[in-house]
């Protein structure tokens, strides 16, 4: 329903714009927790007024566009028909909203697909190209993604010059195809307010808008929408999967009005409905959505409708699903989300659509996805658990018994729901920091070869596969402004290409490429299963953890098709005896595809490379 409103043209060519206000005395249900909006009016402050009524001034709120109230079954409608469609163009609005206190106000539009150029106007685009995006040919499930996530605004920083972000996305996607990944996560693309310089995303206000710094041209106003179609449409051709990091728990207030819409369309902004604490959990400064409320969760459901409908979206990442997930309320919130993209999905055939959620850092998010049923759902301790080694925090210095749970991924998880495993991603310092320096880079093999033979979707964060140094402060809210979090970090495009960049790059490329030509890498089968983590060395037959050894064993198959995967994480050598469930001749994948005739189920004081490793593959 809310994709329908803001900016229209019929077929016949009839423009109007239109903003919908819920209302519940007039529906009941679309909410208990929030009060009437009491506006007296609306009307439009725009830079076509001259062209509505020739002489009168543009923005000037004397000779605003009043808009007609009418009624609608939710609530009301606010109507603004033009009595001549305007030509050709680029053109910015705002909604000057009268109260009966008589508070004055300019408001953006809820339901915009388009930021306007400044002070948070909104917009839309008479003419222009096409906004078709091509769908991709054959949409893989969740397990068989190898992901790439991608920040738009520091991945072109560097070398984009001029031109809108999204265009020069394109120049680099050879390379980024070349480390073997089938889907791009774009980390969030929606619209923030104005007066912030600089977003990851996470501070959303126009949630149908794409934030108009990415796609937005001077000298070519019109074409916006259709730069973000063209960018899909070139990544569908590749067969590359398109992802959006989508947040939904929380908008931006925004100072003077300038911030999450349906805030300010109430003469006492707290009454609105659409905010307000649905579940205990951090909302970073911003407005936590109510989804107790049905228009919330009307409105956050028709956002996710409109991604996927009109850009052809592959799937989401949904950020901060524990704010959106209360126990309370088991129908409501994130678990009916999935549940109404799924039938949504469903009802229009459309496969292996990923629903991807982050939810917990630690093991509760494997029993709060089996609730939901989503796709998938981000692991974290996958990374975790090294960067605790990394930094010093590990007990033992080093990989303990309890690793084993942790790379045995998909343990718990209820098929078809899959862990999304990775070592790096946005919210972390990076992999060379907690090394040390880049020169430490191939202390992260062995667990480089762990994220490409364990269960469940792979995330690479980019910049990773050149080993980027940059440094996250877990808890940066007494941080000098230097260590915020979110700041600028452009991608150091020339490391690509030292010589840690090509042998980071070329491994990656490597090792991602194994993950997709064996299936079995992806399955959920491992073993040991369930392993007893008080164990110190290998279990009675051979596999598991070995601590004084820093070394790991274990089997990963699909049908006949069998893998033994040797994890060596100490700086020297190891020789070990690896179990192997059948006799036959065993290749090592990881080295130069040695083969060895195996008579008697095993290799003996097999020799394993410090931190490095063995694939082992037995074909059927």
């Amino acid at each position: 329903m809310y994709e329908q409103f803001g900016f229209t043209r019929a077929a016949s060519g009839e423009q109007s714009l239109t903003l919908f206000i819920p209302d519940n005395t007039v529906d009941a249900t679309q909410y208990t927790r929030g009060g009437v909006c009491h506006i007296q009016a609306i009307s439009i402050v725009s830079d076509f007024q001259h062209l509505v009524n020739p002489g009168s001034t543009d923005w000037d709120p004397a000779t605003a566009l009043p808009m007609r109230r009418t009624a609608h079954p939710n609530g009301y409608l606010y109507v603004y028909s033009f009595a001549t469609p305007l030509p050709d163009g680029w053109y910015q609005y705002l909604y000057l909203v009268s109260f009966e206190d008589t508070t004055v106000r300019m408001v953006g539009d809820p339901c915009t697909k388009y930021g306007g150029d400044s002070q948070d106007r909104s917009a839309f685009v008479v003419g222009g190209s096409p906004v078709h995006p091509e769908p991709i040919a054959n949409r893989l499930a969740s397990p068989d993604l190898i992901i790439y996530e991608l920040m738009i605004d520091d991945f072109t920083k560097e070398y984009r010059g001029t031109r809108p972000p999204i265009d020069a996305i394109q120049d680099k996607l050879d390379l980024v195809q070349a480390l073997g990944i089938n889907a791009i996560e774009f980390m969030p693309w929606i619209a923030w307010p104005d007066d912030a310089s600089f977003s990851w995303g996470y501070n959303p206000a126009y949630f149908f808008s794409v934030e108009s710094s990415y796609v937005g041209d001077p000298a070519n106003p019109l074409d916006r929408l259709s730069r973000l179609a063209a960018l899909i449409t070139e990544c569908h051709r590749r067969n590359i999967h398109v992802l959006l990091d989508i947040v939904l728990q929380h908008a931006l207030q925004g100072a003077n009005t300038n911030g999450f819409p349906y805030y300010w369309f109430w003469q006492t902004p707290t009454d609105s409905p659409f905010v307000g604490q649905f579940e205990p959990a951090g909302d970073f400064g911003m407005l936590p959505l109510d989804y107790t409320n049905a228009c919330t969760q009307q409105f956050v459901t028709d956002v996710c409708k409109y991604w996927l409908t009109r850009f052809k979206l592959d799937g989401f990442r949904f950020d901060q699903v524990t704010g959106y997930d209360n126990p309370q309320f088991p129908t409501k919130g994130a678990p009916a989300l999935i549940a109404d993209l799924k039938a949504y999905n469903s009802s229009r055939n459309w496969q292996n659509i990923s629903l991807i959620l982050e939810d917990d850092w630690g093991f509760q998010v494997i029993a709060d996805a089996n609730f939901m049923q989503p796709t998938g759902a981000w692991f974290d301790v996958f990374r975790s658990y090294p960067f605790d080694i990394f930094n010093g925090y590990a007990v033992k210095g080093g990989i303990t018994a309890s690793y084993m749970r942790v790379l045995n991924s998909a343990l718990d998880f209820n098929a078809p729901i899959c862990p999304t495993i990775y070592l790096e991603n946005h919210d972390h310092a990076t992999i060379t920091y907690e090394l040390g320096s880049r020169d430490r880079w191939f202390k992260a093999q062995p667990y480089m070869i762990a994220l490409a033979t364990c269960s469940g979707a792979v995330l690479l964060h980019n910049g990773q596969e050149w080993g980027q140094l940059e440094d996250l402060w877990e808890d940066d809210s007494n941080a000098p402004p230097q260590f915020k979090r979110v700041q600028s970090r452009p991608l150091t495009w020339e490391e690509r290409d030292d010589s840690i960049g090509q042998s980071l790059t070329g491994l990656y490329s490597f090792l991602m490429g194994l993950r997709a030509a064996h299936p079995a890498l992806r399955s959920p089968n491992f073993y040991p299963d369930y392993y007893d983590s008080s164990w110190t060395s290998f279990s009675p037959d051979g596999y598991g953890i070995d601590e004084s050894l820093q070394v790991a064993i274990y089997h990963r198959w699909s049908g006949g098709d069998l893998y033994m995967v040797v994890l060596n994480f100490s700086d020297s050598v190891q020789y070990v005896n690896v179990p192997l469930p059948q006799n036959g001749v065993w290749t090592d994948l990881l080295n130069s595809n040695a083969a060895f005739n195996v008579q008697n189920y095993g290799l003996y004081n097999y020799a394993v490379s410090s931190n490095w490793g063995a694939i082992l593959h037995l074909g059927s």
